[in-house]
């Protein structure tokens, strides 16, 4: 997806350009190139213009549905630039979430913020930023990675991934998704049948979804607006609460519950993760007992 910001970058110097055509050409053969720089120079402006108040807007918005519903909001942060791996975290070499809000849903800490990141040019300056609109449920344990694809979607994932796609015994289900997971036992294991249940439901249909760390989370391009909200964030708390127990168990008894000494002791978080009022669930979730923003190889003897 291409930013506003990137388009921004290059109007500029394309009307500079077409300008510098203008003198070459003279009086009569530049007057049609010149109106054709001055429309390229107004678009791109009106185009910023517009990025600048879409954002402002939003802000807006998510800060009056905080203070209308008693959530925390936060106008920007960082605190959930290392928690995930997967795009569109992981990408970029500045990161940061606007307009974060955080609060409770159906007896989840949940949280919507937007996730941008920008990447550095070899003459240092950036590439214009890209937006993602993320919402989540916090889970008390540490999952590996498990993504649902919405199948049309599913190619340039699984290319990303290097993997194959997963059927379940629901044909409903297989013509919905693709499952992409480093462990296939482990993804039959949390697709049982109140879980495939709740995917086939009609929110679910279209939305990227995944379980990664100590969290459920869906996330889609751009700026969204509350409007949808409370159906993003019944989706996720739905599947967090419908993650078998058994799944759940295992992986607290191998040490990696989200407030589990193993975790505390293993991952010693930053201030933010560990003191009261913050905008997550008020409890160290950091991953990455492997380095790489997932579990470590413990888990995979569970499922094999």
């Amino acid at each position: 997806m291409i930013s506003m910001a990137t388009l921004w970058r290059w109007a500029l110097p394309a009307s500079l350009a077409i300008l510098g055509l203008v003198g070459v050409l003279g009086p009569y053969g530049g007057s049609a190139v010149l109106g054709v720089a001055l429309a390229i120079l107004v678009v791109g402006l009106l185009w910023l213009a517009f990025d600048a108040w879409s954002a402002l807007r939003h802000r807006d918005e998510y800060q009056a549905f905080a203070r209308d519903h008693g959530w925390d909001y936060a106008s920007q942060t960082s605190a959930y630039s290392q928690r995930f791996a997967s795009y569109p975290f992981g990408v970029g070499d500045i990161t940061r979430q606007e307009s974060v809000v955080a609060g409770n849903f159906n007896g989840h800490q949940c949280a919507s913020f937007v996730h941008v990141y920008e990447s550095r040019n070899d003459d240092s300056s950036t590439s214009g930023a890209v937006s993602h609109q993320v919402s989540l449920a916090e889970l008390d344990v540490n999952l590996p990675r498990l993504e649902l694809v919405p199948q049309g979607l599913g190619q340039a994932s699984l290319r990303v991934w290097n993997k194959g796609d997963l059927d379940t015994e629901s044909h409903e289900f297989n013509e919905m998704w693709r499952v992409i997971a480093d462990d296939q036992r482990y993804a039959h294991a949390v697709l049982d049948p109140r879980m495939i249940e709740r995917l086939t439901a009609a929110d679910a249909v279209g939305k990227t979804i995944r379980i990664e760390g100590s969290a459920v989370y869906v996330w889609e391009a751009g700026r969204v607006a509350t409007a949808d909200l409370a159906s993003r964030l019944a989706l996720v708390t739905g599947i967090a609460r419908r993650i078998p127990e058994h799944v759940v168990r295992e992986f607290r008894e191998l040490g990696y519950g989200a407030t589990g000494a193993a975790a505390r002791d293993a991952n010693a978080g930053p201030a933010w993760a560990t003191e009261g009022g913050v905008l997550n669930s008020r409890r160290y979730t950091g991953i990455g007992h492997d380095g790489t923003g997932g579990v470590n190889e413990d888990w995979r003897r569970t499922y094999r």
